[in-house]
């Protein structure tokens, strides 16, 4: 009888470990199921995969069974919790990596863990790219995951613990080898390197993104060594060393970075009431100027403007966002032209912590960074700060210092989406004859519309600076593509894009921006047809300015005069004649700057500039006169310097209405709680610029203490 107990006792061990195990396995094919759908849009694509790439299919179920029995040996409630997490955590991932397709033609990668908030940021300015479809989706999620729920706890409490835990042991084992070996997800299906979209498609999205954040870890380069370095430095400075620098002629350089402007006159199938860019291109016609070949289409603007300011490529890197492996200081423009006499300011008129923005200035060797905060009492296009405040602002910057600057300007007034209403009555500048859905007749015209309002800032910059008359260059290029519509629905509409979008012509396409370079000292110099990426223009800016240039910047130099000054995809290497031998020298010089020893630095001594300040300068506080009203309240006049419209008064550390009157006076009215007649009473007073979460102090003043009586 005890025999027959025990075998009874044993078949309903395994059979509560079966159900428990087909539980755990029909939740990760629902989770699985979740990603890819989600991820590709549709289920017939999620099927289409499972049949044409099974390896990669098998080896993602693998992937998220292993993560549930990973967990099966916690307590049932942290099991549940835990669980839970991971289908809300896949789910939201998934469906931000398909928005993120709409948006820009990319998938999500591991380097978008750096740019969270500024996704965040800029998605509260999207409309309709979360519909009914995903919020049923999200609500049939969470009660299948209650079902689940269920399931897990029933059957789990009715297998042993020590059985449990073997399995999660066994599963973390299996986890780690995954993890470790993500071209598990590839085997026997691909036997060449696939472009990262085309890999999300094909590995799907677990696979594709573990495959990116190996190829994330940078390997220390073959050959790399001081002494390689030095060969490199030595090598570049002898080539360039007929280059002409002349340490007595110091030009102003003012670098604008033009968010999202592009040529719109390039869609062959729209008609316009009048060119967008007039005065932009009468520049054009007369200057030095052509294309930028940049490598991010509707985002990813600080990719393009670091590229220009530090010489350094994202070509070389296994993502395209590079802009998070500055950890440290590395040479730039701003370092180079500092150490000739220069004054180096960021000027950027949205928000200091966008890209990180203010801490890459600061390591990148600028002095200061005027951001949105620091603006007073300025005009709005829609959500943006207008240009033509910008430009204004670098015009008064150009006229208060003494010596030679160089202003690195970024515009946003023009930024997407541009589905939004930013003007009262929107002008029609732009018709077709070709089918458009009404949403892109709007995007365009309001685009086009910008682009009027963009060109007009961009006048009062150079009428400015002729005025100011003193030897001046002002560049101006395009960081990106606009993201008109999704899916690129104005462009496709408009059959400017057509069929594939990885062949060469529709890639020069899609990344192509203008470029302009301007200045009032070349006289009769020979206007030049320009054409580069973004990594090559910090060399040619230093090159026309007759400046001492470092080595990236020299070896960017000697590969432009040899012709070389373009690097595109690896895809296209051919098209463009590029050598991949040719450019280790470059890589290695990359990888010297971001991750390796800093050889070629030697005996420069890159620090950041030590009196590094948001704004015009600290804040400070002289003195602070105090009136009392008939009413009982007091106004506080505050004397100082650097006050901004967006500061806050503090007063014994509470917030206070500010009233703004300049740079140097702000008051504020207040109410002393209880009877001052009895006696003095003492308050602390001070001023700080708070972030946008309105808690977070990015400037502060020095306090000073106020006797009432």
């Amino acid at each position: 009888m005890k025999g027959i107990n025990h075998l009874v006792s044993n078949i309903k061990h395994s059979k509560n470990g079966l159900l428990l195990a087909l539980t755990a396995s029909a939740f990760s094919l629902f989770t699985l199921m979740i990603i890819e759908v989600i991820h590709r849009g549709s289920f017939a694509a999620f099927f289409n995969w499972a049949d044409e790439s099974t390896v990669s299919f098998v080896m993602t179920f693998l992937f998220l069974l292993f993560l549930v029995g990973a967990l099966l040996f916690l307590p049932t409630i942290i099991f549940i919790s835990l669980i839970a997490i991971e289908v809300i955590f896949w789910f939201v991932l998934s469906l931000g990596s398909f928005i993120k397709y709409q948006l820009r033609g990319e998938f999500f990668t591991p380097a978008d863990l750096y740019t969270l908030n500024e996704g965040a940021d800029i998605s509260t300015l999207m409309n309709d790219l979360i519909g009914w479809k995903e919020i049923i989706g999200f609500v049939v999620t969470l009660i299948l995951l209650v079902a689940f729920s269920f399931f897990f706890t029933r059957f789990k409490k009715r297998v042993a613990f020590r059985k449990r835990l073997l399995l999660s042991a066994f599963s973390i084992v299996c986890l780690a080898i995954i993890f470790t070996q993500p071209s598990l997800f590839t085997f026997r299906s691909f036997t060449k390197e696939v472009p990262k979209v085309e890999s999300y498609g094909k590995f799907g999205f677990i696979g594709a993104y573990l495959t990116l954040v190996e190829k994330a870890n940078i390997a220390v380069p073959d050959h790399y060594d001081k002494e390689e370095i030095n060969k490199i430095v030595k090598k570049v400075n002898e080539t360039n060393a007929e280059d002409v620098v002349d340490p007595d002629f110091q030009p102003n350089i003012i670098v604008v970075l033009a968010e999202a402007m592009w040529d719109p006159l390039l869609l062959k199938n729209a008609n316009f009431k009048e060119d967008p860019l007039p005065y932009f291109r009468s520049l054009m016609q007369n200057y030095s100027s052509g294309s930028m070949l940049t490598h991010v289409y509707g985002g990813g603007t600080f990719n393009t403007e670091l590229e220009v300011l530090s010489g350094l490529s994202t070509r070389f890197s296994p993502e395209e966002v590079y802009y998070n492996q500055v950890n440290r200081p590395i040479d730039s423009l701003a370092y180079l032209l500092r150490k000739q006499g220069y004054h180096a300011t960021a000027i950027h008129n949205f928000k200091n912590w966008y890209y990180t923005r203010k801490d890459i200035y600061e390591l990148i060797g600028f002095e200061k960074f005027f951001s949105m905060e620091f603006f007073n009492n300025p005009s709005y296009i829609g959500p943006y700060i207008d240009d033509r405040i910008l430009m204004q602002k670098a015009l008064d910057e150009l006229q208060k210092t003494k010596g030679p600057d160089f202003l690195n300007v970024v515009t946003v007034a023009s930024h997407g989406p541009y589905n939004d209403i930013r003007y009262k009555d929107l002008p029609i500048l732009a018709t077709s004859d070709m089918k458009m859905t009404e949403l892109s007749k709007y995007i365009i015209n309001l685009y086009t519309n910008l682009l009027k309002d963009l060109d007009d800032s961009i006048r009062l910059l150079i009428e400015g600076v002729k005025e100011i008359d003193e030897p001046t260059m002002v560049v101006i290029y395009g960081d990106h593509l606009p993201f008109l519509g999704e899916e690129y629905a104005v462009y496709r509409e408009l059959d400017y894009f057509q069929g594939d979008l990885n062949n060469y012509e529709e890639y020069k396409k899609m990344y192509q921006t203008p470029l302009l370079v301007w200045d009032n000292f070349g006289g009769e110099t020979k206007k030049e047809d320009l054409r580069m990426t973004p990594n090559f223009l910090g060399s040619y800016i230093l090159a026309h300015a007759k400046k001492e240039m470092s080595p990236i910047f020299s070896h960017s130099r000697d590969l432009y005069k040899q012709g070389q000054t373009v690097i595109p995809k690896k895809t296209f290497y051919d098209q463009e004649g590029v050598k991949e031998a040719e450019l280790k020298d470059y890589q290695l010089l990359q990888y010297d700057a971001l991750k390796g020893k800093q050889y070629s630095y030697a005996n420069r001594n890159l620090k950041p500039f030590e009196g590094y300040v948001l704004g015009n300068g600290k804040i400070k506080i002289d003195s602070v006169q105090v009136e009392k009203s008939k009413n009982g309240t007091y106004r506080f006049d505050i004397h100082g310097e650097n006050f901004v419209s967006g500061a806050t008064i503090f007063i014994d550390g509470e917030k206070k209405k500010i009233k703004f009157t300049n740079e140097n006076l702000i008051s504020t009215t207040i109410k002393i709680n209880g009877d001052s007649s009895k006696g003095s009473s003492s308050h602390e007073v001070s001023v700080a610029v708070l972030d946008d979460d309105g808690k977070t102090v990015i400037e502060e003043s020095n306090s000073k203490k106020v006797t009432l009586k």
